[in-house]
């Protein structure tokens, strides 16, 4: 096979739109089949694409053409659509975030497993040169050990935004907000260069618009080696922020918008707070060092161009399964947390969340931080 037969589901919203174009375009891939909720619009797609057009999911997965599918509908659809495209035999790449609850993505990525098949998720961000580089940073110890990070990512979303299908903005259709939607790229970029931590405390609310889930939420993150950590997104700011931080014992890193700043410690941090000092105010020298990184563009060609090598090539996927459930793992715990007025440990608990979920689903409603609602 030279190159894979690959299906989109959910074609005819923007980003199935943009899948159906990074396929077509893939130097690996092949588009091959379309299936949408919306038949019409898809027979019409498929036209002026020159591909067919299935009106069922179960007539497109009995294509022996297709080989693999990309799942673009909303993420509370994409665990159901996963689970039979691995009964019939198919490889997946799923939009972000992977799925609507953990418990959801835990299904998939086993269902993947069980079958031999291979299951992706669309993280981008993880192929920004500038990630890469920063990412080698870490692992390789030239930060040293990390004491500190910190994400921020705000944004802004009009009312006629969330107005504009009836799934924005609702327990049932997104399963979250700010975090689950908006927030989802930036917490798999923050976690894949920083770690997992082990403890949430998070507080999230609906600030300033007429939404069920958050638009707002923020948390302190614990770690495994003491390390602290702070996360906040929203989509209530103007001007738009993108800020990640990275601290080390030997340096820093922060990503803030389209610059890339490294700091780096001539001693290190533990070494230096040992020494004997004449000042008892002395700090240690620290240096701004240029790394000629910039804050590059994410596309989606990569993530398609990658999973169909993977699939190609028998390998994993840069966004394999699990790591998808990381990110909305980080997620599900803030909203937990802060419904529970307590920090929660990770992993966590699948069962309590899906509980606390069916409960908001039932209430059509989050917090009450904001008084004139």
């Amino acid at each position: 096979m030279d190159k894979l037969g690959l299906a989109v589901v959910g074609p005819s919203g923007v980003i199935g739109r943009k899948h159906v174009e990074e396929v077509a375009a893939s130097p690996s891939a092949r588009l091959v089949a379309i299936h949408d909720v919306n038949t019409q619009a898809a027979e019409a797609q498929a036209a002026e694409l020159g591909t067919k057009s299935y009106e069922t999911l179960d007539e497109l997965l009995g294509d022996p053409q297709v080989d693999a599918i990309t799942i673009a509908t909303p993420h509370p659809f994409h665990m159901p659509v996963a689970l039979k495209a691995f009964e019939a035999g198919k490889h997946v790449l799923s939009e972000k975030p992977i799925a609507a609850t953990p418990s959801e993505a835990d299904r998939m990525v086993k269902a993947a497993r069980d079958a031999g098949l291979k299951l992706g998720v669309v993280f981008q961000n993880r192929f920004r040169s500038e990630a890469i580089r920063i990412r080698e940073m870490v692992n390789d110890g030239t930060l040293g050990e990390l004491y500190r990070t910190s994400l921020l990512f705000a944004g802004f979303r009009s009312q006629a935004y969330y107005d504009s299908a009836p799934w924005r903005g609702t327990w049932s259709g997104e399963g979250g907000g700010a975090l689950f939607n908006q927030g989802i790229h930036q917490l798999d970029f923050f976690q894949w260069l920083g770690g997992m931590p082990n403890v949430v405390h998070g507080q999230a609310g609906t600030l300033m618009h007429d939404i069920e889930v958050e638009d707002s939420a923020s948390a302190l993150l614990g770690y495994a080696n003491g390390a602290q950590g702070l996360i906040h997104c929203n989509t209530v700011q103007a001007p738009s922020q993108t800020r990640v931080e990275l601290w080390g014992e030997k340096g820093g890193i922060v990503i803030a918008d389209d610059k890339v700043s490294y700091y780096r410690l001539d001693v290190g941090l533990r070494e230096f707070s040992s020494q004997k000092q004449n000042n008892a105010f002395a700090k240690p020298v620290v240096s701004e060092v240029p790394l000629g990184l910039e804050v590059s563009a994410a596309d989606h060609a990569d993530t398609i161009e990658d999973f169909a090598r993977a699939v190609l090539d028998d390998r994993e996927p840069a966004a394999p399964g699990e790591e998808g459930v990381k990110s909305l793992e980080l997620a599900a715990a803030v909203i937990y947390s802060s419904c529970m007025g307590r920090p929660v440990e990770l992993p966590l608990d699948r069962a309590a969340y899906d509980t606390l979920l069916d409960d908001l689903k039932q209430r059509r409603s989050l917090f009450t931080q904001n008084p004139s609602r």
